[in-house]
């Protein structure tokens, strides 16, 4: 009498063996902390894969609730994936560590960026963003998150950046001398200078009508623009109208 079968056990899978395309592909969803960290270091081949440039044409290095003592390692990591894009860098996303310093590193080594996100970077200063723009002549996408920046960075982008078609500026702090003296000096910023931009977020902007009005006025090909939490404009009583007498901003995705 034959026994019955016995149940067959999964085959185990060889990772090593996985075709090279097959494993970037997968290693492209891997954040660049855990490639720098865990990835390239499981065999040789998976470090082949992690130091080949075209890994590193989108880098997220996005470190919440960094301690201060973390921070200068993690700007040299960041230093070192963008050394491996070899130039091919076209967006980067920072997140809670970036400085002046960083910024500029970024910018002399990636003159094909078409996307920057900084968010919660308080090292950044004004000058620094107005340096670091004038070296992004491709720039099409500009997202900024609670991190400072002038209007004289702002009058950079529409100088330098020719290609811009996305601008967010979100709960982005004013110095105290701006709120009270100069609440609409950024938006009046991106009105005079910006004239091509299709998406404009400013989430929690301290403006006022009159700088909105001056974005309407010089952003003609607006399609969306999101001014959620922004207390100080009144949708009611804004004036600005098109040559059909109707409010502007009516055919916005506001």
């Amino acid at each position: 009498m034959t026994s019955p079968s016995k149940q067959q056990e999964p085959e185990e899978r060889n990772w090593v063996d996985v075709p090279y395309d097959v494993m970037a592909n997968i290693l492209h969803r891997v954040d660049a902390f855990d490639i720098l960290e865990n990835a390239q270091k499981v065999c040789t081949s998976w470090r082949k894969i992690c130091k080949d440039p075209m890994m590193w044409r989108v880098i997220d290095f996005s470190v919440n609730h960094a301690r201060v003592d973390q921070l200068p390692p993690l700007r040299e990591m960041c230093k070192h994936v963008v050394d491996r894009s070899q130039g091919q860098l076209v967006d980067i996303t920072i997140v809670g560590f970036a400085d002046n310093e960083l910024l500029q590193y970024v910018a002399d080594r990636s003159s094909q960026l078409r996307r920057l996100e900084i968010s919660y970077c308080f090292e950044v200063t004004y000058i620094s963003w107005s340096d670091a723009l004038k070296k992004l002549p491709v720039l099409e996408e500009l997202s900024i998150y609670v991190t400072h920046i002038s209007k004289e960075a702002i009058e950079s982008v529409g100088h330098y950046c020719p290609m811009l078609k996305t601008l967010k500026l979100n709960n982005n702090p004013l110095r105290s001398r701006e709120l009270s003296r100069f609440p609409n000096e950024r938006a009046i910023a991106i009105g005079k200078n910006l004239p091509e931009l299709r998406h404009l977020e400013l989430i929690g902007d301290k403006m006022t009508n009159v700088g909105l009005e001056v974005i309407l006025n010089g952003c003609r090909h607006l399609e969306s623009l999101d001014l959620r939490a922004c207390s100080y404009i009144d949708l009611s009583v804004c004036s600005y109208i098109d040559g059909e007498g109707e409010p502007i901003w009516r055919r916005l995705n506001v």
